[in-house]
């Protein structure tokens, strides 16, 4: 049930954000598990091939094991070059980016409504949200949406003052999601980045092992394309560049939330100050979207794949 104070057209309109949210959570999922599953059968892929090659040149049961280990191998190679150019194709990752930007398109709206910024401020507000509504969801024609979860409460969506628009909106923002995203992604790519530097010092001990076993030689190339596996997940994860981006936008967020706590809180102010807020929000949703529509996942595919 919607709050009591909500249009119908308010009440809608977060109904569409929930459904495009949510489309947009199962879809990034999707494409985490695609990743990392494409990113786990190279590696395996890459280590099946070289012991293959050395079970191979034996006799025997090692022999067969080895031949089996080849071919194990080079499945899982060319699987893992399927997924990158299917599971990972632009049209999907495009659809993701569409429908997390309609969503927050929609979440948006919803704010300038119930704090009555232009143009949600005259008599025909809610023929103007609907509208805004409609051009929006034309964006994401063709993409299969998530349905809504049957009997899920709509939150109190009536008028909001600018303290609390600063509490529900701004402050959650910037503490609720940019940096505690960016604390993750931070994380994340220290993490990766520790593991890529140790495996570095693997080829070193591999390459003066095979002075006396000339075999471990081959194990050394194995390892670069785990290193070259890694760093081409780390990129294609945009890791950094997003955690730089959403720390940007909360600085100028609260450069903006104190501007108004030092301004003179009049109507004009009022407005200027939560469309700033939400133009902030949507050019840093607009060069996500940018950056993520340009990359092509099914080129970067581990080197061993090539």
């Amino acid at each position: 049930m919607a709050s009591p104070a909500a249009s119908s057209a308010l009440a809608s309109t977060w109904n569409r954000f929930r459904v495009w949210d949510l489309t947009a959570v199962r879809l990034r999922t999707s494409l985490d598990r695609w990743r990392v599953r494409t990113l786990i059968l190279a590696v395996a892929g890459a280590v099946l091939v070289t012991l293959g090659q050395q079970l191979g040149s034996l006799s025997g049961w090692a022999g067969y094991l080895g031949t089996f280990a080849s071919v194990g191998g080079a499945i899982a190679i060319a699987v893992s070059a399927y997924f990158a150019g299917q599971a990972l194709s632009n049209e999907n990752v495009q659809n993701w980016t569409k429908s997390r930007s309609a969503a927050e398109s929609l979440k948006a709206a919803t704010y300038l409504y119930r704090t009555g910024i232009p143009p949600f401020d005259g008599a025909d507000r809610d023929a103007k949200l609907v509208d805004r509504r409609a051009a929006i969801e034309e964006a994401v024609d063709g993409i299969e949406p998530v349905a809504a979860r049957a009997g899920e409460e709509v939150p109190n969506l009536s008028s909001v003052s600018v303290d609390n628009y600063i509490t529900l909106r701004v402050n959650d923002q910037i503490d609720g999601f940019y940096r505690k995203r960016a604390a993750e992604y931070q994380q994340k790519t220290a993490s990766l980045r520790q593991l890529i530097f140790w495996l570095g010092a693997v080829p070193v001990i591999l390459g003066a092992a095979s002075a006396k076993r000339p075999s471990a030689a081959a194990w050394s190339a194995v390892v670069a394309t785990v290193i070259a596996s890694l760093t081409s997940y780390v990129q294609g994860q945009r890791y950094q560049a997003l955690s730089t981006a959403y720390l940007s936008t909360a600085r100028r967020l609260e450069m903006l939330r104190d501007k108004w706590a030092a301004s003179s809180k009049s109507d004009d102010s009022k407005k200027s100050f939560i469309q700033s807020c939400e133009d902030t929000m949507a050019l840093e949703n607009g060069a996500w979207v940018t950056q993520w529509s340009q990359q092509k996942p099914a080129d970067q595919k581990p080197s061993n794949t090539q």
